[in-house]
């Protein structure tokens, strides 16, 4: 592999450099390895012809926008970025990224900046188009478009019957480039429903224009491996939906999520433990109160049910997850100490927490768990 030139690099704000962690009590690290292991997978199972352009959205699903840009900026399997919105891709343009960057969802900021920070949008309205044509004539440049087909999920796109009458209106638009047309599969993991999209789908790639329809688990399942390209989001952060676990093994989580002891006590048997003493020692115990709570993404239905690693042991936690503050039991683990670094997500020796743990735990998907992840907690590229 090439020479990481982001290693041990710290993500904590826009304008705030730090080269150490030493006083910070909760952090996330992010391995460069992983997420190129995980690229050269995906182009693997896409074939030669599909490129890669990597979903930044919501944060880099709680990863962090701007680091997993950095990241992304370096993997030679990653041709190009997409986002959800345009705030998301000024943001990243300000911040030195330069490969292609496609907003797939909505316009929420100034026009202008389209056109200054060579940006591709997404378009499935006329009066929008209109109003990018005029900043395109307002700079004599060209605004290039991807237009949103919906084929099958009901959001946000045109519906089959509308596409050819919108494309020829958006034709006579001399300062608008359709340059792509894609969609995105509701059920990706279902081979039936996804192949009925494709057949769908096949109107957008009649008009010689490039095309993209996959998300993650869709690279297993399309049966069109001509695309231009995949919009792969999840599956490059290491993880697919449980539907497709017989290729989990493959991929490897970019994220482990760390934080310290705070302070060890030991508790009598008959003490409450956390808010609203849903939890009561039965016997005398040992615990130590850690810095992380639900504000920071550890979800409040792991009270009483979650764990972390402590020393490469399980520690379980007990009474409720508090705001920024969680508590667990600490009595079989030895040689604990006040400061030392606890695992809330990740691999320790032999002890492993995934976030499939936690989606297992609160019967949701591995997506919304992560997004919840604050965005305030430092973000460190370790490999």
């Amino acid at each position: 592999m090439k020479h990481n030139i982001l290693k041990n690099k710290i993500f904590f704000s826009d304008n705030l450099e730090i080269n150490s962690l030493e006083f910070f009590q909760h952090w996330v690290e992010l391995s460069q390895s992983a997420l190129e292991s995980n690229a050269a997978q995906f182009q693997q199972w896409l074939g030669p012809v599909t490129k890669i352009s990597g979903i930044l959205k919501s944060n880099a699903y709680g990863h962090g926008l701007l680091p997993l840009a950095a990241m992304y900026e370096q993997c030679d399997n990653i041709a190009s970025l997409s986002v959800v919105n345009l705030s998301e891709a000024i943001k990243l343009r300000l911040h030195g990224i330069k490969k292609p960057i496609l907003v797939i969802s909505y316009l929420d900021a100034f026009y202008d900046f389209i056109v200054q920070y060579s940006i591709e949008v997404v378009i499935y309205d006329l009066t929008i188009a209109q109003q990018l044509n005029a900043i395109g004539k307002k700079y004599n440049q060209q605004i290039i478009v991807h237009i949103k087909f919906d084929t099958g999920m009901s959001r946000l796109g045109l519906t089959a019957s509308q596409l050819n009458a919108f494309i020829e209106e958006i034709q006579l638009l001399p300062y608008i480039t359709i340059k792509g047309i894609f969609s995105h599969l509701a059920e990706s993991y279902v081979s039936t429903s996804t192949h009925q999209q494709e057949s769908v789908f096949a109107l957008a790639t009649t008009k010689g224009l490039v095309c993209h329809i996959s998300n993650s688990h869709g690279c297993l399942t399309i049966q069109n491996k001509n695309y231009t390209y995949a919009r792969i989001g999840i599956g490059l952060y290491g993880y697919l939906p449980r539907h497709a676990s017989e290729f989990q093994n493959k991929l490897q989580p970019v994220l482990s999520l760390k934080t310290r002891i705070l302070q060890m006590k030991h508790v009598s048997a008959g003490s409450s433990i956390g808010y609203d003493s849903t939890y009561k020692t039965d016997k005398n115990i040992h615990i130590a109160i850690i810095a992380i709570g639900y504000a920071e993404g550890l979800d409040a239905r792991f009270s009483n049910l979650g764990s972390v690693i402590i020393n490469a042991k399980i520690a379980p936690i007990i009474g409720r997850v508090c705001m920024n503050l969680t508590i667990v039991d600490i009595s079989l683990i030895e040689n604990c100490t006040v400061g030392q670094v606890v695992t809330v997500l990740g691999k320790e020796g032999n002890a492993s927490l995934s976030v499939y743990d936690w989606a297992a735990l609160t019967e949701s998907s591995p997506y919304s768990l992560l997004t919840k992840l604050s965005s305030s907690m430092p973000r460190i590229i370790v490999d």
